[in-house]
């Protein structure tokens, strides 16, 4: 898992919580059980309509058992306005989470003789996992995960610098969705950190992958909006007056904030299908519950996730492209359910939007 410093006071407030919930872990334990995730390939389902004149990284999420994956189209790519398509060929709900590595990280691997990936994963993800697993009810954390060479800090003091830059929403199993952002040169740790049935992040389980960015800028174009989501500190103002059909919506971080659990909020598309507890939702996409964001064969979440964007620093806009049907909707933001920042909506019967 990848926490968005850049909104956390420092790396050393962040290792004095991740200590204190430590300590108190022994006394609010809950149990993390279900099924184990199955394999379920479905490389001819349909995404969203081509987008054109644009720079797109596929990215298909798959697993079997306990190996999990992302394969990218490409590792490579050019500078500006990047569309990143998530095929979810599971049945179990993911996401792509992207973070510019900062310099340090790459000096410490240098130094270290270590590839950037494999850095990152030593010294970020397992630590997470480490964290995750003393919440745990009887379950073991593994020793070889604690970070020895930073105990008083928990973190490499360059993990303060790594750079939130968005990504494809939580996204139901077996379907497409797609979100275009802007990127500079430079390289992007891309992950997806929904646990599975034990509470392993799915990056430790190795869905994790490096993406380089390199060179001049692409002629892709910034997208056009047909609607408009702003997020401010503990608020969704979204568009109200939609019609069905294929969108794009630009998700505006008109501010940031760090929450509870560490991190800043997002936006995320939920289809509603019957009876929906928005704080039930919002316990359960808290990565710091012990079940929270567990999604495996048959435990896919509160609903049916069609895509978003991930944390971006504020003044950032990400666009999403999705196709919406009549029926009820929901935003919702990774935060913690006492702040609630959640708005829902009918997509009406009528005249559908251009593209479909």
């Amino acid at each position: 898992m990848t926490t968005r410093t850049p909104f956390n006071p420092t790396v050393r407030s962040l290792a004095v919580v991740i200590v204190s919930l430590m300590a108190l872990a022994a006394c609010d334990r809950q149990p993390v059980v279900g099924p184990e995730p199955v394999v379920s390939e479905r490389p001819d389902h349909a995404g969203p309509a081509t987008v054109s004149n644009a720079n797109v990284v596929e990215v298909i999420a798959r697993h079997d058992g306990p190996d999990y994956e992302f394969v990218l189209s490409d590792d490579v790519i050019p500078a500006g306005w990047t569309t990143f398509e998530l095929d979810n060929h599971s049945s179990s709900t993911h996401f792509v989470y992207l973070a510019r590595v900062p310099d340090g990280a790459i000096t410490g691997a240098s130094d270290e003789g270590m590839d950037l990936l494999e850095y990152w994963t030593t010294h970020i993800t397992r630590p997470f996992q480490f964290f995750m697993d003393t919440l745990i009810d009887d379950k073991a954390p593994d020793m070889a995960d604690f970070p020895t060479k930073y105990a008083d800090t928990f973190f490499p003091y360059w993990f303060d610098h790594a750079t939130p830059m968005g990504g494809p929403g939580f996204t139901g199993g077996h379907l497409t969705s797609r979100t275009t952002v802007n990127l500079e040169a430079g390289y992007y740790i891309v992950e997806c950190y929904v646990k599975n049935a034990e509470g392993d992040f799915h990056s430790y389980d190795g869905m994790i992958s490096l993406l380089e960015v390199r060179g001049q800028p692409s002629n892709a174009n910034e997208p056009r909006a047909s609607m408009h989501v702003h997020l401010s500190t503990g608020e969704i103002d979204v568009d109200q007056d939609i019609r069905p059909g294929l969108h794009t919506v630009a998700v505006h971080f008109d501010e940031q904030s760090a929450y509870s659990h560490l991190l800043g909020h997002d936006v995320h598309l939920i289809r509603l299908d019957g009876d929906w507890d928005a704080e039930s939702t919002a316990d359960w996409m808290n990565w710091m519950v012990p079940d929270g964001l567990v999604s495996a064969d048959g435990m896919r979440g509160p609903g049916t996730f069609v895509g978003g964007a991930q944390t971006m620093a504020a003044g950032n806009t990400a666009y999403m492209t999705v196709r919406l049907e009549p029926g009820e909707y929901a935003w919702v933001s990774e935060v913690p359910s006492e702040v609630g920042m959640w708005e829902t909506f009918t997509v009406p019967f009528g005249n559908p939007t251009g593209g479909r």
